[in-house]
């Protein structure tokens, strides 16, 4: 909560502006093993994708394998790991609510071909009932708002199920309530 203050004074809100979405939060934490592949090169740890919570705060090993990608040419970086230190990702829930102040990072997980790899990401998320969508407070005449509201938790759902059966659509995203400009 200490990160979504200092989100909150970074943009001119009082400190404890997010604080209400988090009452009955849906935060979770997840332990992930990476074995090491002898051709890394035809598998993927996590494929590409972008985290849809609010903060991603993600403990890895010193082996890496994270790799974002870079928004102005597309290409793959890989983030060095840095000893007793954590990496931050914003989430797909923060890009809304700031109104695209702050965004989602696409990124994706490389396996090593030698060592395995562990990390453990805690997913900050709100209540289940949370309504997202651009803060108010940052919305005027020259910043309309980018997003149409959504529900949390019925966007997990769906999500979440449509990570288990073959669809003929593209999993649910957040820019599927973006506000043509």
């Amino acid at each position: 909560m200490k990160l979504m203050e200092l989100i909150a004074l970074s943009l001119g809100l009082p400190a404890k502006r997010f604080h209400e979405y988090f009452k009955d939060q849906t935060s979770n934490i997840r332990l992930n093993y990476y074995p090491p592949c002898p051709s890394p090169d035809l598998a993927l740890g996590v494929g590409r994708h972008r985290d849809n919570g609010v903060l991603t705060v993600l403990a890895q090993d010193e082996v890496g394998g994270l790799q974002v990608k870079r928004r102005t040419d597309g290409e793959w970086i890989g983030v060095k790991p840095t000893p007793d230190a954590f990496i931050i990702n914003v989430g797909d829930i923060m890009q809304v609510w700031t109104n695209e102040a702050y965004r989602s990072a696409e990124h994706r997980v490389v396996v090593n071909s030698v060592k395995e790899r562990l990390s453990i990401p805690f997913f900050l998320n709100p209540a289940h009932y949370t309504e997202v969508k651009p803060l108010e407070d940052l919305i005027d005449e020259e910043h309309r708002p980018k997003y149409r509201p959504y529900v949390w938790g019925k966007f997990q759902v769906i999500r979440k199920r449509s990570n288990f059966i073959k669809l003929n659509v593209n999993n649910i995203q957040i820019d599927d309530f973006r506000i043509a400009d």
